[in-house]
């Protein structure tokens, strides 16, 4: 299918701001929500799971690899030591500072009694040896917010949701990572050479004319040169690549994992056929039978503006001319922030504005015929550590793609009626009046929930749903929260990445347990579905292990090095909530740090705190200045922005 080329004006501004409030820490180490399930004392740090036994052939994810996965891991840290302690950290004796005997302190009292003193859970028994969880990957010197011990006390999944009586305080957990981040790094990364715009238009120009002409179409470049202009290297580098490898899979509808394709030896400029992820088909964000696209990249850069810019000159116009479209690439880090949320989110995957109608039409599945036949597992509990309610996990596969499975939470209506809307039944609502999974297990309004299902690449998939199925880009504090945030919001999409990287979240059901105590309070026919439905701890335990082990092969099959965190969610926040310095806005604009500062005057006047030492500004603001200050910056270069006034 050719495409026509895009108009040949500014791109629509469609992104929406994400709502949340950070917790002492830089927005950098901020977690998201883990929203799913009550979490167990299994394998809980890093991105272990039970590994099944491998998949057979035709049910797991294909992978189109172009070669070895480009960017590839690293051990060498980026940044510097940041030191809040005379002696924050003796490589001797690490914990003798009196920061660190603060930390050791946090860390016996909220997780020794499982990993430490022969008890060891997950495979860790070394929580307080920390040259042990540096050697094992649990710490990072000097880069908390890539160090799985302080990812997972932010996200509130470490000690486990269900222990009420022993939990860190923000400010203990804000300590160890401060102490994490004094730490003095044990190799500095050398920053890249600086590209010029000119040079980056120039390689893309040249990368797309030895392509089929066929091809050239349906061929886009993704950047993330405005770090490395920043000064970015090693693993900050690499967390912008990996979240560019899952992040562009994880809203594929394509049957194939597909790595995107380095072009340039420092691996900053990558190519993608649109075709590998189902782009090339028109997309329509309302769902309301008006198709607003072209194809699914046109949606993606009109809500990536004001950062998709279209720039002509010799290179841009033969670029442009071979792509057949005005804007052929875009930053990464614009990319995962319009794609992560919203109605562009769930577009992308295939979704529906109902929940109930993405069941029957996509995943065809009948969800309210396979309660009724007791084809399903189903765990119930209590505190899930997200839910005010109690709350039911459904697991459904008939009729859904091999090796491939839907998990859908009830959030738990406790006698509100929430099961109807405007009079309308969802169908779930068999017993509004029900207050309690343990007096009746089956019967229960679906008063809202989150799903959890298998893209066809194996990737997972999100769904947030209101009562009657409309689905949500946020879901409401009222029924689920994130714990790691002030204002509980969980985002759809953005939210899900970082509690997900290896899967589901592991809980034990407790129904099954209360129904067998209080058999003489069912009658045989509920006593026989709850069997049927429930089933016990190990195979449940078994089933979602080998879901998650799905995930995590698809996530490795991306590029993403095993057991490294979740970048999507990292790269999302860094670029809402992060402060923007000179440094940094060099890199967006494209320019030396120099060359901005020397440039200030010109610019819009709410830039000028990134003139003072230590000055930064926040996303609104450079939002707003952005496009007026590319055209200022790169209006004298060879290939310079299209549209400047």
């Amino acid at each position: 299918m050719k495409q026509a080329l895009s108009p040949e004006s500014p791109v629509r501004f469609r992104r929406g701001q994400f709502r949340a409030i950070t917790l002492g820490v830089g927005a950098s180490a901020l977690a998201m929500a883990c929203s799913f399930g009550e979490i167990d004392s299994g394998p809980q740090f890093g991105t272990d799971v039970v590994a099944p036994a491998p998949t057979p052939e035709g049910e797991g994810p294909v992978v189109d690899e172009p070669g070895p996965p480009p960017g590839g891991p690293t051990t060498t840290p980026a940044g510097g030591s940041t030191s809040a302690d005379p002696d924050p950290y003796n490589a001797d004796d690490p914990f003798t500072s009196e920061m660190g005997k603060q930390v050791k302190s946090i860390l016996d009292v909220n997780c020794g009694q499982c990993h430490s003193n022969g008890v060891a859970l997950g495979d860790m028994n070394y929580i307080l040896d920390l040259n042990e969880l540096i050697k094992q990957g649990k710490i990072i010197p000097g880069d908390a917010s890539d160090s799985q011990i302080f990812i997972r006390m932010q996200q509130q999944s470490m000690p486990p949701a269900f222990i009420r009586d022993q939990r860190p305080t923000f400010g203990q957990i804000e300590l160890v990572g401060q102490f994490i981040d004094s730490m003095e790094l044990a190799e500095e990364c050398d920053p890249l050479a600086f590209m010029t715009q000119d040079e980056m238009i120039s390689a893309m120009a040249r990368d797309v004319s030895t392509l089929d002409e066929g091809d050239q179409p349906f061929t886009r470049y993704l950047t993330i040169t405005y770090n490395s202009n920043a000064g970015g290297c090693g693993r900050e580098l690499d967390r912008q690549r990996y979240a560019l490898y899952k992040g562009i899979n994880s809203v594929s509808t394509n049957n194939r994992i597909t790595q995107p394709v380095a072009i340039d030896d420092d691996k900053t400029i990558f190519r993608i056929d649109i075709r590998d992820y189902n782009w090339d088909r028109a997309l329509d964000l309302e769902d309301d039978n008006i198709v607003d696209f072209t194809d699914a990249w046109l949606a993606i850069v009109d809500a990536s503006a004001p950062y998709a810019v279209e720039f002509e000159g010799d290179q841009a116009d033969d670029l442009k001319l071979d792509t057949q479209t005005a804007i052929p690439f875009l930053p990464v880090n614009a990319f995962i922030q319009s794609t992560e949320q919203g109605d562009l989110y769930y577009s992308l995957i295939g979704g529906r504005a109902n929940l109930f109608v993405f069941e029957r039409e996509v995943l065809n599945l009948d969800t309210q015929a396979e309660i009724a036949e007791d084809n399903l597992m189903r765990a119930g509990f209590s505190n899930s550590g997200v839910s005010k309610q109690e709350r039911v996990l459904n697991r459904f596969d008939n009729g859904i793609a091999a090796g491939q499975s839907y998990w859908l939470s009830f959030d738990f209506d406790g006698g509100n009626g929430n099961g109807v809307v405007n009079g309308v039944s969802n169908g779930f609502d068999v017993n509004v009046d029900n207050e309690s999974i343990y007096a009746d297990p089956l019967d229960f309004a679906f008063a809202g929930g989150e799903a959890i299902f298998s893209l066809p690449n194996g990737l997972q998939g999100y769904y947030v749903a209101a009562a009657d199925g409309t689905r949500l880009d946020e879901a409401p504090v009222g029924v689920v929260i994130d714990p790691a945030q002030n204002n509980g919001l969980v985002t759809n999409g953005a939210s899900c990445h970082s509690c997900h990287q290896a899967g589901l979240i592991t809980f034990t059901d407790t129904v099954k347990k209360y129904v067998i105590d209080n058999a003489n309070d069912f009658d045989n026919e509920t006593f026989e579905s709850v069997m049927a439905q429930y089933p016990d701890k190990a195979v449940f335990q078994r089933q979602m292990d080998l879901d998650s082990a799905m995930h995590v092969r698809a996530v490795e099959a991306s590029g993403v090095p095993p057991k490294a965190p979740d970048a999507i969610t990292r790269v999302y926040l860094d670029f809402q909530l992060g402060d923007i310095t000179a440094a940094y806005a060099a890199g967006e604009l494209n320019v030396t740090k120099e060359e901005l500062l020397d440039n200030l005057n010109e610019l819009d006047p709410r830039l000028a705190p990134l003139g003072e030492p230590g000055g930064a500004v926040n996303r609104d603001i450079f939002d707003a200045a952005y496009f007026d200050a590319i055209c200022i910056l790169q209006g004298v270069s060879t290939n310079a922005p299209a549209n400047c006034l």
